[in-house]
């Protein structure tokens, strides 16, 4: 399979979060904007990682370190929104039902988010960006290894007031 290929298989599974008649707006938001809104809860669940507590985790501010951390701790999808504010793992639904990640929301069902297009990186963007790009449709994070970074990240100081 193709890198084109892949990210349409990619961009076709997350649009399967929407119902049949809000596929079509969201891809189009995908082409305009960049990202677009998902529902959790279905496909997946979404850990967000405050960036301080990734960046602390990952023993470095620097953005390009950071990525290379989540791609080597992380087995799945990983994406930083536009401010940097954030990095948001996508993990499987069933996640909601034990995370205990104590200053790391995870938004299940009736939650949504504002996803990147699949194949936008960082270096194609001032935006919303995969730090971890999505290889396959329905890889996603396991939630032992985003809990594992979460929780070294808090223990090495980092934390949101």
């Amino acid at each position: 399979m193709t890198g084109a290929e892949r990210t349409a298989a990619v961009r076709h599974w997350l649009l399967a979060a929407l119902p049949d008649g809000e596929r079509t707006a969201a891809a189009a938001d995908w082409a305009t904007r960049g990202v677009t809104v998902l529902p959790c809860g279905m496909l997946f669940s979404a850990a967000r990682l405050p960036s301080d507590i990734v960046a602390s985790a990952a023993g470095s501010a620097d953005w390009a370190t950071i990525d290379r951390y989540l791609a080597v701790s992380f087995d799945g999808p990983v994406f930083c929104t536009g401010d940097r504010g954030l990095y948001v793992a996508l993990l499987p639904p069933s996640a909601v039902r034990t995370w205990t990640v104590a200053g790391v929301a995870l938004l299940g069902r009736g939650s949504t988010m504002m996803v990147p297009a699949p194949g936008l990186t960082r270096d194609r963007t001032a935006g919303a960006y995969w730090a971890v790009p999505m290889e396959s449709p329905g890889v996603l994070c396991l939630p032992d290894d985003v809990a594992h970074v979460a929780r070294l990240g808090l223990r090495r100081g980092g934390c949101r007031a």
